[in-house]
């Protein structure tokens, strides 16, 4: 039985970023050439920094109290940036083909993570210290990043995942950030799932 503090802590980003990853290149596979051109790029560049934010804050973190345990994720992590780079270059001679090789590495290597990554934050960190390394991520990242992540996020979620990410947010965020979070998050959902997703979190609605 899993601590239910310590896996809110770690979910936002070993699940629900994950599902989305899933969500998004299953739509960009079925959406054909257009699609892909028109949004394999985005797709590539959030998923560069998700794998960024894992390898140089949480899997540091985890590595100086359980050494190892991340060395199989990291190289997962490079051949899936590989393949990514043969996508996103315009040179690949079997576009639908790596496709379909990327969407089952990295499918597999999200499991992978949820499966071992996962229970090895929550075992060797307490909740609040998982917080804190989640506090930190908005160092890592640009604000013109996060206006693009955002939406692609609460886009990609289905609208039970949305409230627990949004209920995450409305704790864990700085107040005085918030607000602007807010917007960016509702430019990602149509007009009556904002609306059903701030009935359930009225923080946003309070913020925007």
């Amino acid at each position: 039985m899993y601590d239910v503090e310590k896996f809110a802590a770690v979910a936002d980003n070993f699940v629900y970023v994950h599902r989305a990853l899933r969500r998004d290149l299953d739509r960009i596979v079925a959406g054909g050439p257009e699609v892909f051109q028109s949004d394999f790029p985005r797709f590539a560049r959030i998923l560069e920094k998700h794998s960024e934010l894992e390898d140089d804050l949480f899997f540091s973190a985890l590595e100086e109290r359980a050494p190892g345990v991340t060395g199989d994720s990291t190289q997962q992590h490079e051949q899936i940036e590989a393949l990514v780079d043969a996508l996103s270059s315009g040179k690949s001679t079997d576009v639908p083909g790596e496709l379909a090789q990327l969407r089952e590495q990295l499918f597999q290597h999200l499991e992978d993570e949820e499966n071992k990554i996962m229970p090895a934050m929550m075992d060797h960190f307490e909740a609040a210290e998982i917080w804190a390394l989640d506090a930190k991520i908005m160092e890592f990242c640009s604000p013109e990043f996060m206006q693009e992540m955002l939406p692609w996020w609460f886009s990609n979620l289905a609208p039970e995942d949305r409230v627990c990410v949004a209920k995450n947010m409305s704790v864990g965020v700085p107040s005085e950030i918030l607000p602007v979070i807010s917007l960016w998050i509702a430019e990602g959902v149509k007009d009556q799932d904002w609306a059903d997703l701030v009935a359930r979190v009225p923080e946003l609605m309070a913020a925007t």
